[in-house]
């Protein structure tokens, strides 16, 4: 077919154009794609920011410890956790991953030599650990081999503010960065009499999830082993993953087994659980008025179609094909789209300035994820295409097909 035929059939469609609907259509489809957008680049950019150690949707991390009666401190019996009773905790049904504590039972004593203006000193320590799948730290920091001289420490971020806003303001001694606390060297003197040794060390990263000197677990073993002739001894304290933020069946079975607990962590948990669930019902709506506005477009163009449904049996009739009769219809679908998800770009951008204006200064954002997030959107766009593009060959091909 001629080139004027196929103006002849895009004339007749965009007659048959209703300006109301096309307005609603693309007045719906802009707060879809407004949506859409606005909230995967905020959960992209600003999500890691909301949690513990950088992230509100890293898993659910409870220590729990038991509590300590005035019975067990008149006798000396130590409140551990049995092999029995961390095997029924990993038998709940809320809980995903256990691990325990390990505990340092020889002495440690800490020395540091004046650097920066801090005045060198020396005090005694403890150590502790846990799994690795439980600590957020770069690998490369945290190893450690039998035979190596260095040890690799994290504590936790309160214990640099106890020095900075506490020590360091009493004794008029300078205050210290996170980044200059881990250039200084110090060294640990582990063991006694005969069998002591000095190793290095240094901070590799700090954490506020869990409250203790942590060093590397297969270090605190071989410790252990060496220095107290201490392998295995049953743990006081465990580290705990469950699987869902809000199960109140965690905090029943906690409080039945007379579990100490931080409070704390429980209320942080369940508003990371309603912060996802938040983001999930937004880009949830978002998709669903993308979808409804998409749809009333569609039903528009099936209402042109029946209406012109003589005029388009005809035109099969004398040679075009279902594509061809198709053609019009898709293409100004297609431009629709289009603009509704550009318009909807630049309103996006604008409200993200605003929004960094705000909380950018006491919330870091790195790398933004906004042209990731836009080109995903064109991917949405022309999926959405496609989609049109089906259910309207099939309305055509039923009409041109109709006896």
């Amino acid at each position: 077919m001629s080139l004027n035929s196929n103006k002849l059939i895009e004339k007749l469609v965009r007659k048959n154009l209703s300006t109301l609907r096309i307005i609603t259509f693309c007045f719906f489809s802009i707060i879809g794609f407004f949506i859409l957008l606005l909230s995967s680049i905020i959960y992209l950019d600003y999500a890691k920011n909301f949690g513990e150690d950088s992230s509100v949707w890293k898993a659910n991390y409870v220590v729990l410890n038991k509590k300590i009666s005035s019975l067990q401190t008149l006798t000396g019996q130590k409140p551990t956790f049995s092999v029995d009773e961390i095997e029924e905790l990993k038998s709940q049904p809320f809980v995903d991953k256990v691990g325990t504590f390990k505990s340092s039972q020889f002495p440690v004593k800490l020395q540091v030599g004046g650097i920066a203006g801090i005045r060198g000193f020396s005090t005694d320590l403890f150590f502790e650990s846990v799994p690795e799948d439980f600590i957020e730290v770069n690998e490369a920091d945290w190893k450690w081999q039998e035979g190596q001289d260095f040890i690799p420490i994290i504590i936790p971020k309160s214990y640099l503010n106890l020095y900075n806003f506490g020590f360091a303001t009493s004794q008029g001694l300078p205050q210290v960065s996170e980044t200059l606390f881990t250039k200084i060297p110090f060294q640990l003197v582990i063991g006694r009499g005969e069998n002591q040794k000095v190793y290095q060390a240094r901070i590799v990263d700090f954490t506020t999830k869990i409250n203790t000197i942590l060093v590397p677990e297969n270090f605190l073993q071989w410790a252990n082993k060496t220095y107290a002739h201490k392998e295995n001894t049953e743990p006081s304290r465990i580290v705990v993953e469950t699987k869902s933020q809000s199960d109140e069946n965690a905090v029943t079975y906690f409080e039945q087994q007379n579990f100490d607990i931080n409070k704390d962590e429980l209320k942080n948990n369940e508003l990371t659980y309603y912060l996802k669930l938040a983001f999930s019902l937004v880009l949830f709506i978002g998709l669903i008025i993308v979808f409804a506005a998409i749809w009333l477009m569609i039903i528009n163009f099936q209402l042109m179609i029946e209406k012109n449904k003589n005029k388009t049996k005809d035109l099969f009739l004398i040679g075009y094909n279902i594509h061809q009769l198709s053609r019009p219809y898709l293409k100004f679908a297609l431009i629709f789209m289009l603009i509704s998800y550009l318009i909807a770009i630049p309103i996006v951008y604008y409200i993200l300035k605003m929004i960094e204006e705000k909380i950018g200064k006491f919330m870091a954002i790195g790398n933004s994820h906004i042209w990731q997030v836009i080109g995903c959107g064109f991917i949405v766009v022309f999926i959405l295409f496609f989609i049109n593009k089906i259910i309207l060959n099939q309305s055509i091909k039923k009409i041109a097909l109709k006896d």
